[in-house]
Formats: structure tokens, sequence, C-alpha cells
């Protein structure tokens, strides 16, 4: 078994598919990195997908928040870094931080995590003595809030999808990423090219199947929203997440 990294850090070039309309990288593939970066550090660990999954386990997103103090932008070369926080009852807190190439933070991020058995769904207790994993409790990013979003009083219906075949990860779920996309791409384009994510705290609650149809739901005024993603079939809601928007960098 491989002894991790205490800290994980990989750099990015960010390419023109990874932008917007005006340049700026798209926050579900910012979201995107951040999980890669955490799969790239726990591999080869008792944490690894390999490792996991040959136990029958796996892991899963509780919720994630990041605040976005500059985004990355086209040709930007980007450092990403990520390190394993501290356990917290049921819990794994995982912090993140992206760089621009002068050493300025751009992107700050946490989150909670899970393992599961994949065939009962059951939680699984951390085992801090014999895991071996570098754990830094004294390094914190973020204070890692583990309370979920609140719910939303009068959402609106803002957009209707389907799930496809390419929203499905490895897993066999729909990719942690697509919930955020879904909330962003129910914004009209005029508000998308005047606005940019300034922070998201997204909560994971349950999860959409292949061929399911999902209704994204806002409320909120000024730069401050809620959103949440429905199935249309059965009024399950899964996903919760508290959006906060700034006028658009001129750059």
């Amino acid at each position: 078994m491989a002894s991790p990294a205490n800290n994980w850090r990989e750099l990015r070039r960010i390419e023109s598919f990874a932008v917007d309309m005006r340049g700026r990288l798209r926050p579900q593939i910012l979201f995107a990195y951040l999980l890669n970066a955490a799969w790239n550090h726990a591999s080869g660990t008792v944490y690894g997908y390999e490792e996991l999954s040959a136990r029958n386990l796996i892991w899963v997103l509780i919720k994630m928040q990041l605040i976005i103090k500059r985004q990355p932008r086209w040709g930007d070369q980007v450092a990403i870094e990520t390190w394993g926080k501290r356990i917290e009852r049921l819990y794994a807190l995982r912090d993140f931080a992206v760089s621009s190439a002068s050493g300025a933070r751009m992107v700050s991020a946490t989150s909670s995590w899970m393992v599961l058995d994949k065939a009962s769904g059951r939680p699984q207790r951390f085992h801090l003595k014999t895991d071996g994993f570098p754990w830094q409790p004294e390094r914190e990013e973020l204070e890692t809030d583990l309370e979920k979003v609140p719910e939303l009083r009068s959402g609106k219906q803002a957009g209707h999808f389907r799930v496809q075949f390419s929203d499905i990860d490895v897993n066999g779920h729909v990719n942690s990423t697509r919930y955020l996309q879904w909330m962003i791409d129910s914004h009209s384009q005029e508000h998308l090219e005047q606005a940019e994510l300034k922070a998201a705290d997204l909560s994971f609650l349950a999860e959409a199947l292949p061929n399911d149809e999902v209704a994204v739901l806002s409320e909120g005024e000024g730069g401050n929203e809620l959103c949440s993603v429905i199935r249309v079939g059965d009024k399950k809601e899964l996903c919760r997440a508290r959006l906060e928007w700034r006028p658009s960098a001129q750059e």
C-alpha cells in the first residue's frame, strides 16, 4: 500500500474547452478539478477507488463549500492542492486550495464525505489508528459546516433536465458536478454574462438515476439564491445549494 503524501498538488492550464463565452472557467469544471485532485490523492491508499471497491465500499460526497475569490480564466496556469483534514463522527473532511502562477489564492474549498457499503448503503466508521492516512487537523482552508443548506420555502421552477448517459460516472451515479451545472444552466444567458459565482454551498441528499427527469427550483433576490434539484417523478429532493453571485469582473 502506498504511503500518501500529506498534501496533493497538481498543476493545470485552463484550456479553451473548460471556459464559458467570456473566457471564465466554468464553476462545474472547477468542481470537477477539485474532485479529481481528491481522487488522485487517495489513489493507491486504503481509501483509493480500487481499494474501496475491493471491499464493496464507495466514497459519497455529502457537502461541498466553495469560495471563488477570482475565477480562473482561459490560459491561466493554476495549482490545485488538497489534503485530508480530519474525521468528524462518520464524516471525512477534505480541504482544497487553488492558486495562481504567482501564488495568489483564487479558490478555497472544503468538503465532507462518507464511505458507504455499496450493498446496504450504511456508512462505515473510520479507523484513524490503522488507516495510515496523513490527516491534518491543524491545517484548515475553510471551516467545514456539516449542517444542510436550508430548505427553500417557495421556490419557483427555473429549469428542467433529463439524466443522460454522459451524466453518469464510474460508480453508476450522476456525477456531483452535474447538479451544480443544472443549477447554473437554469439561469438566463443575460444573468450568466453579467454575473459570476462568488460562493457555493451544496448539500447532496439523494441520487438521480439514468433517464430521470429533474427540475431546478430557485428562490432569492440580489446576489443570494437558494436552489434545489428535485426528481420530477416522485418529488424527491436530490441536491440543495446556496449560491452567491457578484457582478462579473471586466477583464
